[in-house]
C-alpha cells in the first residue's frame, strides 16, 4: 500500500513538472537565439554605408589621416609633387664674354628709343645685334660711344622663330660696367595724356614675322593697335586709307635714350574711325 502511494506521488510530480521544464527549456533557447541575432546585427554595417575592405594578410586596417580624408600630405602641402622650398622656376645659363667693337646703336621700335647696338666681335667679320633693356639706354650711350672697344657678357638662346639671339647681361667699357638691373619704379605714376590723331596711312610697320605692328600717319604720328584689332581690320588697313583715332600718348620713361632729337608721337588707339565706321579698340 505504501509502495503504491509512493509510485502515485512520483507520477503526479512528474506530470506537474513536465510542462514547466519544457517551457523553461524553450525560454533558454529563445534567449540564446535572440542574443546571436543581436551579435550578427552589430557585425553588419548600417544600411547605406560602405563595407570596409578586409585587412590584407590579417593586418589591421590603418586609421584615416588626422583631419579627415584629403588632409594628408600631397601637392601644395609639402608632399610628393608639391612645391619645393626656395625659388621656383629658376634657370641656370652659361655666360659668355664677347670682346669687340661697338659700331653703333639702333632703335628697333615705334618710339625711336635705343634698345640695341651692333657689336663686331674681335677676329670676326660678322657683326651681331645685341638687344638691351630700354631703361639702361642712357647709361650705355654715356659709357660706350660708337667705335669703343667693349666686353659684352651674356648668353645665347634660341627664340620661338628658331633664330639664336645673344641676351645682354652686362657691358664693360674701360673702367665702367653697365648691368641689366630692374628699372626703378617712380614714386608717383606718370599722368597719361590723351590725344586725337587724323590723317591717311602712309606706312604699315611690320614685326619680325610680317605682322602689322603699327600705322604711320601722314602727320608723322604713329598709331599702335593690338594684334586682335589688326586681324579684324586687316582688309581696311591699307596705304592711303583715311584714319581718325583717339587714345593715350606714350611718354618717355626714365633712363631711355632717344634716337631722334624730336620725340615721336606714339598713340595707343582706344577708338578708331576707318572706312566710315567707328570702332572701340580693346
Amino acid at each position: 500500500m505504501q509502495k503504491s502511494f509512493l509510485a502515485a506521488s512520483l507520477l503526479a510530480a512528474f506530470l506537474l513538472a513536465g510542462p514547466g521544464a519544457h517551457a523553461q527549456q524553450t525560454v533558454v533557447k529563445t534567449k540564446t537565439k535572440s542574443s546571436r541575432s543581436k551579435m550578427a546585427s552589430a557585425a553588419q554595417p548600417a544600411a547605406g554605408l560602405p563595407t570596409p575592405p578586409p585587412a590584407l594578410g590579417g593586418a589591421p586596417v590603418p586609421p584615416p589621416p588626422a583631419g579627415g580624408p584629403g588632409m594628408g600630405p600631397g601637392p601644395g602641402m609639402g608632399g610628393p609633387g608639391g612645391p619645393r622650398p626656395g625659388r621656383d622656376g629658376g634657370q641656370v645659363q652659361t655666360l659668355t664674354d664677347v670682346q669687340g667693337t661697338l659700331t653703333g646703336y639702333q632703335a628697333i621700335n615705334d618710339e625711336q628709343v635705343y634698345d640695341a647696338f651692333v657689336l663686331r666681335p674681335a677676329g670676326s667679320a660678322a657683326p651681331d645685334t645685341i638687344h638691351f633693356p630700354r631703361h639702361i639706354g642712357q647709361q650705355l650711350t654715356a659709357a660706350a660711344k660708337a667705335g669703343s672697344g667693349v666686353t659684352v657678357t651674356g648668353f645665347r638662346q634660341v627664340g620661338p622663330d628658331g633664330r639664336s639671339r645673344f641676351h645682354f647681361v652686362s657691358l664693360t667699357s674701360g673702367s665702367q660696367t653697365i648691368r641689366d638691373t630692374p628699372p626703378q619704379r617712380p614714386t608717383t605714376p606718370p599722368a597719361e595724356e590723351s590725344a586725337t590723331v587724323k590723317g591717311t596711312i602712309r606706312e604699315l610697320r611690320r614685326g619680325p614675322r610680317g605682322e602689322v605692328r603699327s600705322l604711320v600717319l601722314s602727320d608723322q604720328s604713329v598709331l599702335q593697335l593690338p594684334p586682335r584689332a589688326v586681324e579684324q581690320l586687316a582688309d581696311k588697313l591699307t596705304t592711303g586709307a583715311s584714319v581718325e583715332a583717339s587714345g593715350v600718348v606714350r611718354g618717355t620713361h626714365p633712363g631711355e635714350a632717344l634716337a631722334t632729337t624730336t620725340p615721336v608721337r606714339v598713340v595707343r588707339a582706344e577708338t578708331l574711325t576707318l572706312g566710315g565706321n567707328k570702332y572701340l579698340v580693346r
